[in-house]
């Protein structure tokens, strides 16, 4: 599942106001590329200049979320987020928050989360953050998991929010 959006915020003769729009996609937009991945997308945009023209200055972030598994180093089921961002800003904060679902029964529990902001280049690089965080709880017991984040640009300026699920899996934890 691909979720995208967009918020754009003016400045004209340096006055500010906000324009929202919803469901915007452009040619960069996330594409659910890899097995057992799901994407979200948060954009964002600024609007500079005087009555003669404006100069658009814009950041695109897409995140895809990994199925959860065990992972061995970290000892604990675990998910992980890769975000990779474009634009003609240099640099983005990024907030991912995460939460990984164990099924109980024909319920959802949350089991673990995270919420982490990183500092990104609009290269294209791709940053990986991960729920629960490495220092966070461990999660050990087998059972059918998933896991949801919300991903947000938070600075230079706000962006909208992103949200997207990984599929439920089975997972078995390794014997005590």
């Amino acid at each position: 599942m691909v979720t995208s959006t967009s918020r754009r915020m003016a400045a004209v003769a340096l006055v500010s106001a906000a324009l929202v729009t919803g469901g915007a996609t452009s040619s960069y937009a996330a594409q659910n590329t890899g097995a057992g991945t799901s994407g979200a997308q948060a954009t964002t945009t600024e609007w500079q200049g005087s009555d003669k023209g404006l100069a658009a200055r814009w950041a695109s972030c897409t995140a895809q979320v990994n199925n959860p598994h065990w992972s061995k180093k970290g000892k604990s089921v675990i998910f992980k987020t890769r975000v990779t961002c474009a634009g003609n800003i240099a640099r983005v904060h990024v907030k991912v928050t995460g939460k990984l679902y164990r099924k109980s029964g024909s319920k959802w529990k949350a089991v673990a989360g995270s919420s982490e902001t990183k500092v990104k280049a609009t290269n294209g690089s791709v940053s990986t953050y991960y729920t629960p965080r490495p220092s966070g709880k461990k999660v050990t017991l087998d059972g059918t998991y998933k896991g949801q984040i919300t991903v947000q640009i938070t600075s230079p300026f706000p962006g909208t929010k992103g949200k997207a699920s990984s599929k439920a899996v089975k997972v078995n934890t390794p014997g005590k």
